[in-house]
């Protein structure tokens, strides 16, 4: 059996959660559950951390076939957050839909990027096994169990992961949340911590 790389460790900057399923996993879309967040965080303040996935993925990127790299596009390590959308009063679920499919926002300055851990996991050896994400109080270092929500300040810690898609052409990094330090915990019912972002071209 092939040994498996050292994965990098990762420590984000801190910024806003947007959209959290930190402290229970979300079926909608993959009934094996997947605990996910994107971060939102000022371009300026996200520099550092930019230039480490960038690092990792070109370094990556060297570690394949000659031909491969060539033919590879390089995939941007974060989203530009755009200005959101404003509905009308009355708008239903659908005319909200039609608003933001048609959305054009402008840059607002922050970058967005996505972290993941899957819940449920099968190994291609048929292993499975349970995972989930440590979220504690950053000061305190204490558990938090309740719902996390949208707007809260977080820092994620966790392992930076390579990958290459030939059939879309392109080669990336993809962010494994292992823990979330809460800074400042937003919970009950404010808001709906949403976002615009658009993919940036390398």
């Amino acid at each position: 059996m092939a040994k498996r790389p050292t994965l990098q460790a990762f420590l984000s900057p801190s910024g806003e959660a947007v959209w959290p399923w930190i402290t229970r996993a979300d079926t909608e879309h993959d009934k094996a559950g997947v605990f996910h967040t994107d971060l939102s965080v000022p371009f300026e303040e996200a520099q550092e951390f930019i230039a480490t996935l960038e690092k990792a993925r070109d370094a990556f990127i060297q570690t394949l076939p000659v031909n491969k790299q060539k033919s590879l596009t390089p995939k941007a390590v974060y989203f530009e957050e755009l200005t959101r959308p404003e509905y009308p009063e009355e708008s239903t679920k659908e005319e909200r839909a039609a608003i933001r499919d048609a959305w054009d926002g402008e840059p607002t300055g922050n970058v967005v990027f996505r972290f993941k851990l899957k819940n449920n996991v099968t190994t291609k050896d048929g292993e499975t096994f349970t995972q989930t994400p440590v979220v504690v109080d950053d000061k305190t270092g204490e558990d938090i169990e309740g719902a996390v929500f949208g707007g809260s300040i977080i820092r994620v810690k966790g392992q930076i992961v390579p990958y290459k898609n030939d059939a879309a052409g392109i080669v990336g990094v993809t962010l494994r949340m292992k823990s979330v330090f809460v800074i400042e915990l937003v919970g009950g019912e404010s808001g709906d911590g949403g976002t615009f972002w658009r993919e940036k071209s390398v």
